[in-house]
């Protein structure tokens, strides 16, 4: 039988042991908590700055907003499309979201994504210059095609005003820059059926959201690539729609799309603290209804998704 001196050396090295391990434990918890930190501050835009929230999140019941939704666009009478989906969680919310529309200018991201890609896989670090050819030219949107054929433009350049500007001719440049490989990487990658009318694509508004998906948890590109293309989205020309609905604090990724002044369309991810959201709205209808309407939903939108607080 053990004496009790032996029996307290062998309790003594136990609990020595066990708090050895209780330390070890606490030091790795502090270093992927730092780890974590780290990335949020390197990427604030990409996915993993919101995955230490999501267990005590109470976002769970989205019926009064569906509700508060349907009664806000009931009094309209023109074709409107909707679709929320909480990040966190992946709970949707939709309204004629499977409606199909002409993308217009929303395929510009998907153009500057093939862009990238395109760099990826080449291993490409700069952004080199090319000249503007007479076929890019095009006025109907952005103010590039005013430079003329010649013009010298640095691609990265074409890159920020085919987002921020929605430039066609920028968009054009980059275009011609990339091959259907790329381009079809990025498409097939996004899982959005190849569907046109009159030679024009169609997407809906569920479909696009899988762009800013692919962005987000950077499935497409390299992280520091889809960062980019998202701090990009977050500084552009058009805030009258989507993010006039939000605080001027608030971050939000987005692309709008004009066709005709008859359709309008504006997507993208709120950055609501800890509870980021994505959200398309596309209006068939005259300007200041798609803008009074879009304001108010994105409002809406924002003041139910916030109006809950962690326990």
């Amino acid at each position: 039988m053990p004496s009790t001196r032996h029996l307290i050396s062998i309790l003594l090295f136990l609990s020595l042991l066990g708090n050895g391990f209780l330390f070890y434990s606490w030091q790795k918890a502090s270093q992927s908590e730092n780890n974590l930190t780290a990335f949020s501050k390197k990427y604030p835009l990409i996915a993993f700055n919101v995955i230490k929230d999501v267990p005590n999140d109470p976002m769970t019941n989205f019926l009064p907003l569906r509700d508060k939704i349907n009664h806000a666009i009931s009094p309209y009478k023109d074709k409107f499309a909707f679709y929320f989906e909480y990040l966190p969680t992946g709970t949707s919310i939709g309204i004629n979201e499977d409606d199909q529309f002409t993308a217009a200018s929303l395929l510009k991201v998907p153009v500057v994504m093939a862009y990238f890609h395109m760099k990826e896989r080449l291993n490409i670090r700069e952004d080199k210059t090319v000249v503007l050819k007479e076929s890019e030219l095009n006025s109907r949107f952005g103010n590039l095609y005013k430079k003329g054929a010649g013009y010298q433009i640095n691609l990265g350049d074409a890159v920020k005003l085919a987002l921020q500007q929605s430039d066609n001719t920028a968009s054009l440049v980059l275009a011609d820059q990339i091959s259907e490989e790329d381009f079809q990487y990025v498409y097939e990658g996004l899982d959005i059926p190849m569907v046109e009318k009159d030679g024009n694509p169609l997407i809906t508004a569920q479909q696009y959201t899988s762009i800013y998906k692919a962005l987000y948890y950077s499935s497409l590109l390299k992280i520091e690539d889809s960062q980019k293309v998202l701090a990009l989205l977050t500084h552009t020309s058009f805030n009258n729609m989507l993010p006039a609905g939000v605080p001027s604090d608030i971050k939000v990724a987005h692309k709008i799309g004009l066709i005709d002044k008859q359709i309008y369309q504006d997507c993208g991810i709120v950055y609501a603290p800890n509870r980021p959201y994505l959200l398309c709205m596309i209006s068939k209808s005259d300007k200041t209804t798609a803008a009074n309407r879009m304001q108010n939903l994105s409002k809406m939108v924002y003041g139910y998704v916030t109006s809950l607080k962690n326990e």
